[in-house]
């Protein structure tokens, strides 16, 4: 992902600089069984498909280590790392899943050496104007948040185009945290807000959870499910890297220890069944409900 040591296809190691051709020829000898034309994912069992995520959120990581168990450059990691996104997209509308956010590069990934965070923008422009024929083909709707005026000018454009091509799409919206930190992202709506009392608008006592969730990045998500009910990450690491902070705060965490590039159709499954098999309190606990819950279970074969 975007965050820790590893990444996904927003954050990389030693070697990022080289030049994004010889990455794609390196990756391109990777097998990769990742397609648009695949043949489609089988369905979920019933439990997980009625108890199914409305919105999963995923930071992507792992792609650095995945190339250097391979003796590969940094960047093959990056290139596999999208297959392993395609077919997530594919599972994700597949299975009926309303919304799906990734975290590609974060706001501490500018940290980052020049030519590391170069290559990663080529590849992200790259990938969207690559996929987005596949992407309207198949139903899915991009759209992108972050502070994009810090991302090339090439990249803006390909984000516009992709957004615009794609917004009729129903089946699936893929939502894609870039440049984003989820700090950054609520301190923008405090200093809104803040502005809105200094100018005599508004007073303090009257801002509510609501006014501040609508000037967040996430506002343009339908509002049911803005919050993500799911959120995997993969490589073993278990923290959050300032990914979706205000958004995730009832959120079912999985931390898988698949790599990225290797995060499949399986590994997406078995994420949704332990998902189902969880019991979501709110903070607030039905003993009678639990009870019913249990006793369903155990009539319940799939």
């Amino acid at each position: 992902g975007a965050s820790g040591r590893e990444g996904g296809s927003g954050a990389a190691g030693s070697g990022a600089s080289a030049a994004s051709v010889t990455a794609v020829a390196v990756a391109s000898d990777v097998p990769s069984s990742s397609s648009w034309d695949a043949a489609a994912p089988a369905p979920l069992s019933s439990r997980a498909s009625r108890a199914r995520p409305r919105h999963l959120a995923i930071i992507m990581d792992g792609n650095a280590r995945w190339a250097r168990e391979r003796s590969l450059p940094v960047n093959a990691g990056h290139e596999r790392g999208v297959d392993a996104l395609r077919t997530v997209t594919r599972c994700a509308a597949a299975w009926e899943v309303d919304a799906l956010t990734v975290y590609a590069f974060s706001h501490e990934n500018w940290k980052r050496e020049s030519g590391e965070v170069s290559y990663l923008m080529t590849l992200l422009q790259k990938t969207l104007v690559d996929e987005v024929d596949d992407l309207v083909k198949h139903g899915v709707r991009v759209s992108v948040m972050g502070d994009l005026g810090m991302v090339t000018k090439e990249l803006r454009e390909a984000v516009r185009n992709a957004e615009e091509k794609t917004k009729k799409n129903k089946k699936l919206l893929l939502n894609v945290a870039l440049s984003y930190g989820g700090r950054q992202d609520v301190l923008r709506a405090t200093r809104a807000l803040a502005n809105e009392c200094a100018a005599g608008l508004l007073d303090a006592e009257d801002i509510t959870e609501s006014m501040i969730a609508d000037l967040l990045s996430t506002r343009h998500l339908p509002s049911e499910c803005r919050e993500p009910d799911l959120l995997i990450r993969t490589s073993g690491e278990q923290r959050l890297s300032n990914f979706m902070l205000w958004e995730l705060a009832y959120t079912e965490l999985l931390f898988s220890s698949t790599l990225w590039p290797d995060f499949g159709e399986t590994d997406m499954r078995d994420a949704l069944e332990q998902y189902a098999a969880r019991k979501r309190r709110f903070g607030a606990r039905n003993d009678k409900e639990e009870e019913g819950a249990e006793e369903s279970d155990e009539h319940d074969t799939s």
